[in-house]
């Protein structure tokens, strides 16, 4: 393993206001991250710029932004294509909220989001496995419907990104292979803190979901900062601290 001390394993650094500086200054404060894509265009922009070995850039189709439309067919044709460059996916997912599921987008997002797992778990089969942040809101049994009808399940890494739905719905994505990225946010509920206790240790990461509405002025620290509450919450609710274990995960996933 490297010498990083904390991974982000599902930040937006194509919304912040400086990727570039962001990335500079990881390496000094020994993080790591995964910073995911809501548009395919987001890794054509960032990839060339943050190649640095501690930094992973997603291939990203936000189930927000195939529903209103910034997200176009074009652009999940172009994402299928760009698959075969990379590893890791994200975030891509489903989103049932009553904002994102009228008039048919329901149908959509999980026609788009099949698409992917389907393309992901033939590239996996043919060679490195494909990496899936997941978004789940109202749609956990949905999606883990999709990762086994696909084979992604099975042969890619899923990780569901700030899981929210039932208990039934966690036991039945543990028992799928899940992996999860917890944040401080998360751990905030109760309902958060009791998920906690409960995630497998060599499937749990860290995550901090930067920025949030318009805070966009974000730099290494912020997300270390973060990073450290979630750390801290996690250990409150499994008796014992996690740092060395999510390190340890995050090096297996990411190979940082």
């Amino acid at each position: 393993m490297s010498n990083l001390t904390y991974f982000d394993a599902h930040v937006h650094a194509n919304l912040m206001n400086s990727p570039l500086n962001l990335a500079r200054s990881s390496h000094e404060a020994g993080l790591g991250l995964f910073s995911c894509g809501v548009t395919p265009q987001d890794y054509i922009e960032l990839a060339p710029q943050l190649s640095q070995d501690n930094i992973r850039v997603g291939l990203g189709a936000h189930p927000w932004y195939i529903s209103d439309g910034r997200v176009t067919e074009k652009d999940i044709k172009l994402l299928l294509e760009l698959m075969e460059q990379t590893p890791y996916v994200g975030e891509i997912g489903l989103d049932f909220s009553s904002r994102y599921c009228v008039d048919g987008l329901q149908d959509l997002q999980i026609r788009t989001f099949t698409q992917i797992c389907t393309r992901a778990a033939k590239l996996s089969r043919n060679g490195q496995p494909r990496v899936l942040s997941i978004h789940t809101v109202r749609s956990v049994d949905a999606v883990l419907d999709i990762l086994e009808q696909t084979g992604a399940a099975q042969v890619c890494t899923p990780i569901i990104h700030w899981f929210s739905g039932s208990s039934d719905e966690l036991q039945r994505a543990i028992k799928l292979g899940c992996w999860f990225s917890v944040g401080e946010m998360s751990l905030k509920t109760k309902r958060g803190r009791e998920y906690a206790k409960v995630y497998p240790k060599d499937k749990l990461l860290t995550e901090t979901d930067l920025p949030f509405s318009d805070q966009t002025n974000i730099d290494a620290t912020d997300i270390v900062n973060s990073l450290k509450r979630a750390l801290n919450g996690l250990r409150e609710a499994r008796g014992y601290s996690v740092q060395t274990e999510v390190m340890a995960n995050a090096a297996s996933v990411f190979g940082v």
